[in-house]
């Protein structure tokens, strides 16, 4: 099973994921300040390209999933490996 804890690369790509829609977000702020986004079309064009980072992360997050579910490293509907003596 996989850990929680600081180390875990999924988290690693999750919050690179987020740092890059941020900054992509303050980019695009500053050119929507200097004229370059004012129409429609490429403001547009930029808010799509922004959410793009937030949106590959939820897939390597699920992708994670799907295959650790698919090698068996982990079971559906159990969270924790079984404890000797536990009912």
């Amino acid at each position: 099973m996989g850990s929680n804890g600081p180390g875990n690369p999924i988290l690693q790509v999750l919050l690179l994921c987020v740092a890059a829609s941020l900054v992509l977000a303050a980019i695009g702020f500053l050119l929507r300040r200097r004229g370059m986004l004012r129409t429609r079309g490429p403001a547009l064009g930029w808010a799509i390209l922004t959410i793009l980072p937030l949106f590959g992360a939820g897939f390597a997050m699920m992708t994670s999933h799907v295959v650790a579910d698919a090698t068996g490293e982990t079971r559906s509907g159990q969270n924790a490996p079984d404890v000797q003596g536990a009912p």
